[in-house]
């Protein structure tokens, strides 16, 4: 009998470690989510971005800045605050201890006499070891 309970004891360890590994992986991914309120830091003109148009009734953020100078982002469940380290051609690059964050405006549409624009672009996030995430937005500016 003790034949048998070795080499079930080993296989039992095996899946257990190709279990935890596989977590582990799942856990490694970016993950941006949405939120529903302005940070305080932010005090007048913003932008606000969302995933899909019909966020917008929801306030369901993916991203805020305060024109450009700070952004803030729900990524793996904490909330992130990046800075502009430069901007090109409707191109922003944010970076942060953890994040590099790229924000490319495709469209800019001005309404109501220029104080509002509706844009759309896409977002980059890139972590540390290099893992990517990206995806596209909606959004309004407004001074």
């Amino acid at each position: 009998m003790d034949i048998f309970k070795l080499p079930f004891l080993i296989c039992l360890s095996i899946i257990y470690s190709l279990t935890s590994y596989a977590e582990g992986e799942k856990n490694d991914k970016i993950i941006i989510e949405s939120f529903n309120s302005i940070p305080s830091e932010i005090d007048g003109g913003c932008c606000v971005f969302y995933r899909y148009p019909d966020s917008v009734q929801n306030e369901g953020y993916i991203m805020v800045n305060d024109l450009a100078n700070t952004a803030y982002m729900v990524v793996n469940h904490h909330l992130e605050e990046f800075t502009l380290v430069t901007n090109k051609k409707n191109t922003y690059w944010y970076r942060n201890n953890n994040y590099t964050l790229k924000v490319k405006i495709t469209r800019k549409q001005s309404k109501n006499h220029g104080e509002d624009s509706e844009v759309k672009g896409i977002l980059t996030l890139k972590d540390n070891n290099k893992k990517k995430l990206s995806l596209s937005f909606v959004g309004n500016c407004s001074w």
